[in-house]
């Protein structure tokens, strides 16, 4: 083997060398985003489970009534349908 063919050899190894520790250090960055992600959705979704609870406690008819009567609004029962008999406060049954 000459010198100029070790001396290729041995160029060629280090550029694959280099890059196998490039490709690693991505590789790293890559699990590391792919992690800070999935706690991000993690975070993400329980936040909305949250939203979701509270947006279900606020629509319940105790805290509806609750609020209608401290902001002092002027609510209306909805209109009856047709088939609504007013004596008995009921819908016909059909």
């Amino acid at each position: 083997m000459t010198v100029c063919r070790a001396a290729a050899l041995l160029v060629t190894f280090a550029a694959i060398a280099l890059g196998v520790v490039f490709l690693r250090g991505e590789q790293t960055r890559t699990a590391a985003r792919i992690h800070q992600l999935q706690v991000s959705k993690d975070r993400l979704r329980q936040e909305s489970w949250d939203l979701q609870m509270e947006i279900a406690r606020l629509k319940t008819p105790d805290l509806i009534r609750e609020r209608v009567e401290r902001w002092q609004l002027n609510v209306l029962a909805p209109c009856p349908g047709p088939g609504w008999r007013a004596e008995t406060g009921m819908a016909d049954a059909r």
